[in-house]
């Protein structure tokens, strides 16, 4: 099962990533700027050349959505690191997850019971818990 970056949002990937209300808006800053450039943001990685950019372009994009600070652009990383060293790298990507895959029936119109197995993705309960 995955998902992409856009589709988890930059709320709910505050909230796995443990972010200061600071470090939160700059995540909005990158989600908004990818949406408003076209950009897609799949997997970790984009959202890390992302914060990149802003950092190297912060004086810049500070005028227009306010402050952005190095420091908080790098605390952001470190926790997205914390977050790939629990397999997160698994979770993020395509193709997306559609709830219809999960829905199928077969030739007699019966349902299919579809069962997660989510044993190594219990081992991560914030990532687990965000991700239902």
């Amino acid at each position: 099962m995955r998902t992409t970056v856009t589709e988890m949002g930059s709320l709910l990937l505050s909230s796995l990533l443990e972010l200061t209300e600071p470090q939160e808006g700059i995540l909005n800053i990158a989600f908004r700027i990818t949406d408003e450039q076209g950009y897609p943001l799949l997997d970790l990685n984009d959202l890390q050349s992302v914060l990149v950019w802003l950092g190297e372009n912060c004086t810049d994009v500070s005028l227009r959505y306010g402050n952005i600070s190095v420091a908080s652009i790098g605390a952001i990383q470190r926790r997205l690191m914390v977050l790939e060293n629990q397999g997160a790298t698994h979770l993020f990507g395509e193709t997306a997850l559609e709830l219809s895959d999960l829905m199928q029936v077969d030739a007699q119109g019966r349902g299919h019971i579809n069962i997660l197995a989510a044993d190594k993705l219990m081992a991560s309960p914030r990532l687990y818990a965000s991700f239902l």
